[in-house]
C-alpha cells in the first residue's frame, strides 16, 4: 500500500535513529557511518531488523549525509550512487517481511562552495529510488530554501511521497524565527506530500506549535531521545522511552500521523512509542 493511503487510514510508528545504535554497537565517532552500508552490511540491518522487531512501519536507509559534499570530507565523493543504492537494498531487505514501508533518508548538504545543489539532490535521490525506495524523506533541514530545492529535484525524478522535516529551536521555531506552522505550510505550496519536524524535543512549546492536521498533508514527527551517556555500563538517556511512548501519544492527539525517532531514539523507544499508542487505542496491538 502507498504511504499515503496508508497514513489516511491508520497513525503509523517509524524507526528511530541509526546513528546512536551504530555508536552504541562500537562504531567510532568521526566514521562515515553511511559507509557502513558497504563494509558492515550486517550491522546495518541488524540495526533495522531491530526497529521493525520493536514494531516500526516505516524504516529510514542509512543515508542520511551520502550526498557528494559530505562524503568528500571523507574521500567518497565518488561513491554517492553505490551508497545509496546499497541503503535502499538493505533498508527494503530488512522491511520485507514486516511489510513496511522504507524512506530514502536525505539530509541537509552543509556548505556547497556554489556547487550545483540541485544536481547534488539529484544524484542521491535517483540512487536512492534506483536501489527501490518509494518514499523519499528530506529531514533536519534549517534552511527552507535548500529543502525547497530538494523538493523540486525528487519531484523532477519521481512521483512517489516526499517527507519534509524541519530541526526547530527550543521555542519551536526555525532558526530564523520562523513558527513551524508557517514553515510547513510553505513546505505544503512547495510541493512536499508530508510535512513535519524532527531531531527536536518533545516540549510543551513544540505541542502548541503543531499546525492543525491538514487532512491532505498528513503530519510526521521524529523526535530525539536526547544524547544517551554510559552509566555503569548501561547507556542512559535523557528521555527514557517509557516517557517517549507518552510523548509519542501527545504527539498523535494532536494530530501527527507518522510517529517515529531521532537522536537518541533506538529500538527500545519504538518499542515504547508502539506499546503506548496501542494502549491509548491509537493504533492496533
Amino acid at each position: 500500500m502507498d504511504l499515503l493511503e496508508d497514513l489516511h487510514r491508520r497513525v503509523l510508528p517509524a524507526d528511530g535513529a541509526m546513528g546512536t545504535e551504530l555508536f552504541a554497537a562500537g562504531v567510532p565517532r568521526g566514521r562515515c557511518l553511511e559507509e557502513l552500508c558497504l563494509s558492515q552490511p550486517e550491522l546495518v540491518q541488524r540495526i533495522h531488523a531491530a526497529h521493525l522487531a520493536a514494531g516500526a512501519r516505516l524504516v529510514k536507509t542509512n543515508s542520511f549525509g551520502a550526498n557528494a559534499v559530505r562524503l568528500a570530507a571523507h574521500g567518497l565523493e565518488h561513491r554517492v550512487s553505490e551508497i545509496n543504492w546499497t541503503a535502499a537494498q538493505l533498508a527494503k531487505e530488512a522491511a520485507t517481511d514486516a511489510r513496511a514501508h522504507v524512506a530514502g533518508s536525505v539530509g541537509p548538504l552543509g556548505g556547497t562552495g556554489g556547487a550545483d545543489r540541485e544536481a547534488i539532490f539529484l544524484e542521491q535521490i535517483g540512487a536512492l529510488l534506483d536501489g527501490g525506495v518509494r518514499v523519499i524523506l528530506l529531514e533536519t533541514f534549517t534552511d527552507l530554501a535548500e529543502l525547497s530545492v530538494a523538493i523540486r529535484a525528487k519531484q523532477t525524478l519521481h512521483h512517489c511521497p516526499v517527507i519534509a522535516c524541519v530541526a526547530c529551536r527550543d521555542d519551536a521555531r526555525l532558526p530564523d524565527g520562523m513558527t513551524l506552522a508557517d514553515a510547513c505550510a510553505r513546505l505544503r505550496d512547495a510541493g512536499a506530500d508530508i510535512v513535519g519536524v524532527n531531531c527536536t524535543a518533545v516540549s510543551p512549546a513544540l505541542l502548541d506549535a503543531l499546525p492543525v492536521a491538514d487532512p491532505d498533508v498528513p503530519l510526521a514527527v521524529f523526535p530525539s531521545a536526547g544524547v544517551p551517556v554510559e552509566r555503569d555500563g548501561r547507556l542512559e538517556y535523557p528521555v527514557a522511552p517509557e516517557q517517549f511512548g507518552r510523548d509519542a501519544v501527545a504527539l498523535a492527539q494532536r494530530g501527527a500521523r507518522l510517529i517515529g525517532g531521532c537522536c537518541g531514539a533506538g529500538p527500545a523507544h519504538i518499542g515504547a512509542l508502539v506499546r503506548a499508542l496501542a494502549q491509548a487505542g491509537i493504533i492496533s496491538s
